[in-house]
């Protein structure tokens, strides 16, 4: 089987809206093919002349260093899109094609459409339509939050890898979305730690200002095998920091929709962190459920203020119950970290 990596570069206004993305034109495609069974990569590359008449954007020719001549000259998106699918080869052994995002694929079908009407070839994008895969989604799966807020080279960097060539030059971007690809989906501890990439930011890192730092440690001894700091160390650390985040909800309205939702958003993360096999990770299940129900119970209006504090007092107590059972011993550093 075979796995195909693609990226396109688009001539589209800043601001991105849906109207401005239905116009937009895809401009270069750059696409790398890795057979599964060999190992072997191929590469595909190609300008492609716009099909609007639009003028590339200064913004776009400053990001891309696309040549407006060269563009004038270069094949017409029809002319690619043969080429493209010739090198494809045979659709049932392709296992999938992969995109960083849905942007892509929507400027893809749009530039598809529009050709297809004005100069009256088939849709290229039809009978490969179901191939595509948006690599974001699948490791969301994962847990891997951070997919939708970090860009493709600072994940890389994440993953301790650097990355390679220029960034918006459609062929290194394609390579460098297959490298991602292929260490998150054989290295578990190279997930995890994009999994608690998610926690490093505020709340969270105002709470433990400490926390940051511990986190580049812990990079460090995981990524070259230096230093004594390992993930227990780590756990601890984010074990207290949530403790502190969750005692801190005490005081919240609890009638605010948009503090409700993003506490939301928090225990999405804390649920992803509780599922990482190594560390003391695992002490956050107890505590993540119940405050799951906690903050279900809130949505219904089926407490009161004070109802919500006894509750919030009786979760944090359970937890604290969990650590000292467990003897995980974080409530001396608490206070020093918060």
């Amino acid at each position: 089987m075979k796995r195909i990596y693609i990226d396109f570069e688009m001539n589209m206004p800043n601001n991105k809206t849906k109207r401005d993305t239905s116009k937009a034109d895809l401009i270069a495609i750059g696409a790398i093919k890795y057979d599964t069974k060999t190992g072997k990569i191929d590469k595909f590359k190609s300008l492609i002349k716009p099909v609007s008449d639009i003028e590339i954007y200064p913004h776009i020719q400053e990001l891309t260093k696309i040549d407006p001549t060269d563009l004038n000259q270069a094949p017409s998106y029809e002319e690619v899109m043969r080429k493209f699918k010739l090198w494809l080869g045979i659709f049932s052994e392709i296992e999938g094609i992969y995109t960083f995002g849905n942007l892509d694929v929507t400027c893809f079908n749009n530039t598809d459409k529009k050709s297809s009407l004005k100069y009256n070839h088939p849709r290229f994008i039809n009978n490969i339509r179901d191939l595509f895969v948006d690599i974001k989604d699948k490791y969301l799966g994962y847990g891997l939050k951070c997919m939708n807020y970090i860009s493709l080279k600072n994940l890389l960097h994440c993953a301790n890898v650097e990355f390679s060539g220029e960034a918006h030059d459609p062929l290194y971007d394609a390579y460098n979305l297959f490298v991602l690809d292929s260490i998150l989906e054989k290295d578990e501890g190279v997930r995890d730690i994009l999994i608690i990439q998610d926690i490093m930011r505020p709340p969270f890192t105002i709470i433990n200002n400490n926390l940051e730092e511990q986190f580049e440690r812990y990079k460090k001894y995981f990524y070259d095998n230096k230093g004594s700091y390992n993930i227990n160390l780590l756990s601890d650390e984010i074990i207290k920091t949530i403790n502190q985040y969750i005692i801190s909800l005490k005081d919240m309205d609890i009638h605010n929709l948009d503090t409700l939702r993003d506490i939301g958003k928090k225990l999405d993360t804390i649920d992803k962190i509780k599922d990482i096999k190594e560390g003391y990770f695992y002490i956050l299940e107890n505590l993540y459920f119940d405050m799951k129900d906690l903050l279900a119970d809130l949505m219904l209006y089926k407490l009161d203020k004070e109802e919500y504090k006894d509750e919030i007092d009786n979760i944090v107590e359970l937890f604290e119950n969990d650590l000292i059972k467990d003897n995980i011993k974080i409530q001396d550093t608490i206070v020093q970290s918060y």
